[in-house]
């Protein structure tokens, strides 16, 4: 799966701009605060039809323009056309040039494997944000996953809302638990082996990014333990905090608590491990991410890197360049091309970044 071209108009800090991707590297070099993170936003928000960034979408339509647009086109085993028109009553999704209903219908026909600087928040920050990672991932490849999160967050709500009425039909208190656990239980298995697949290969690429023997695992810890009899747990589960849910008016038990613990060495990533080693850590969980993606869809994804490398030494730039050096279009921000110095052997295509213009350079150096 390759960008051939993407095409913004009044997008962010871009007023109107088509750009020609290579097919292994783009470099996209400038100073801070010239638009080179904007870039990676676009094409995010074309792989999962949101931003990385920000939840009001009218923040990515440039300063007095009424809507902003996005475009690419993808090449695969066929030619995609996405499209993404952001305006002042949210957004519109296309694909092959024909509005969509529903996200879960848009989200992953491109696929992309983003690191952000924001990311290095990922181990201190709520569960939410946890959740929200891992259930962007697997909903890119799997989008049948995406509606049932959609259907589970609207049964959930309604369960919510009866629980504060003044009056309970237990009756129909149960019919809504039913369909809570019923959904959960195909969203269970679908997190259960999405994370027994990334444990089984991320300790091998922390390895050989990071140097040592450190082994990493992601422990999911949902409503119950995964079991063959996950739903007879789940109901046992919401009977027992039943009296509890109606003291606060409030479902307790359900994926909406869900969390992801990150582990080295069988000791809490929070606890023991240094930044760099942090930085590491979700770089190789990318890394199994982009393994896991082509797995599972066929399609090798884009990966898009986003300063990645400004606390990196040497040694872990060199590591990460054999590791990434797979036929994988990827996309890089800078703001020298010493960082990069790695790859300007390889065909690549540098463009400079300034004041919300793109060019590319005509020479690399």
């Amino acid at each position: 799966m390759k960008i051939r071209h993407l095409s913004l108009r009044d997008f962010r800090n871009f007023e109107s701009i088509e750009l020609n991707f290579n097919s292994n590297i783009n470099i996209f070099i400038g100073d801070n605060a010239q638009g080179k993170t904007n870039l990676l936003e676009a094409i995010y928000l074309l792989s999962t039809g949101r931003s990385h960034r920000v939840s009001d979408e009218k923040l990515m339509i440039r300063k007095d323009s009424e809507m902003a647009v996005c475009k690419a086109v993808v090449d695969t085993d066929v030619q995609l056309q996405l499209k993404v028109v952001l305006h002042d009553k949210g957004k519109t999704l296309f694909y092959q040039n024909q509005p969509l209903k529903k996200s879960s219908e848009f989200i992953g026909k491109m696929n992309a494997v983003l690191f952000s600087p924001s990311d290095m928040d990922l181990f201190e920050t709520s569960p939410k944000d946890r959740r929200k990672l891992f259930d962007v991932e697997l909903g890119k490849i799997k989008p049948f996953y995406m509606d049932l999160l959609t259907q589970y967050v609207k049964v959930l709500k309604d369960r919510n809302v009866y629980l504060k009425g003044s009056e309970i039909d237990d009756d129909y208190l149960e019919i809504l638990t039913s369909k809570l656990i019923s959904l959960q239980v195909e969203i269970i298995r679908y997190k259960t082996g999405f994370v027994d697949r990334l444990n089984q290969i991320v300790t091998s690429y922390y390895q050989r990014l990071s140097l040592s023997k450190s082994s990493i695992k992601i422990a999911y810890q949902g409503p119950v333990e995964w079991s063959d009899h996950l739903q007879y747990d789940l109901i046992d589960k919401y009977r027992r905090n039943l009296d509890r849910d109606r003291v606060f008016k409030l479902t307790h038990v359900g994926i909406h608590r869900d969390d992801y613990i990150f582990s080295m060495d069988n000791q809490f990533v929070t606890s023991v491990a240094s930044q760099g080693q942090k930085r590491l850590i979700i770089v190789a969980l990318k890394c199994a991410l982009i393994e896991v993606i082509e797995e599972m869809s066929g399609d090798k994804p884009i990966l898009l890197l986003d300063d990645v490398f400004s606390e990196l030494d040497k040694q872990k730039r060199i590591a990460l360049f054999d590791v990434l050096h797979l036929n994988t279009q990827t996309m890089i921000t800078t703001t020298d091309l010493e960082d990069v110095q790695l790859w300007l052997k390889d065909q690549i295509t540098v463009f400079e970044v300034k004041g919300g213009k793109v060019f590319e350079r005509s020479s690399i150096l």
